[in-house]
Order: structure tokens, then sequence, then C-alpha cells
């Protein structure tokens, strides 16, 4: 029941992502290049996710716990702060392939 109610939820997000562009790695750059040609539309993806993700958890955080059942796992504050560290290392090295 649970990789049924996982399945039916990730395939809109996917959706969302292929039809924002998310997935051509040049408009990608382009967003990523601040002296350049500078592409702004996955900012406005980017702040469309945020709102979307305050107001999900807010509302989901307001339940006992999750409908599949268990109970809520949510990350620390020195797992947030290990990750952003290893995704900015990750992106300043240039360790991030892209195709060409």
């Amino acid at each position: 029941m649970s990789f049924l109610v996982n399945l039916a939820l990730v395939l809109p997000f996917s959706l969302g992502l292929v039809i924002s562009g998310t997935f051509v790695p040049a408009k990608v750059l382009n967003f990523l290049d601040l002296f350049g040609t500078r592409g702004a539309s996955l900012a406005f993806v980017m702040g469309s996710a945020v709102v979307v993700s305050f107001v999900g958890y807010r509302l989901v955080l307001r339940r006992d716990g999750p409908i599949t059942g268990g109970m809520f796992y949510l990350p620390t504050e020195t797992d947030i702060d290990g990750r952003a560290i290893f995704g900015i290392g990750r992106g300043l090295g240039g360790s991030v392939r892209t195709r060409h």
C-alpha cells in the first residue's frame, strides 16, 4: 500500500519537473550563469516549490501521523547543515556532471 501511495505522489512531481524543463541541462546552466545569458524561468519553479512545500508542511504536521501509518521522520538541524555543506561543496568543486 505504501509503495502505491508513494508512486501516486511522485508521478505528478516528476511530470512537473519535466514540464518545467529542469531535465534540460542547457536550461539549468543558463540559470546558473550569473554573468551571461541568465535564464530566470527556473527561479519561478523554485519559488513555487517553496510555497507548495511551506503550505504542505503546515497541513501535514497538523496530523497525528502519516496516512500510511508509522511516525513522521523530520531532519534535525545537523542533518540539514551537513547536507547543505555537502551540496555546496559539490557544486563549487564542479563534480556535478552534465551532458553536453
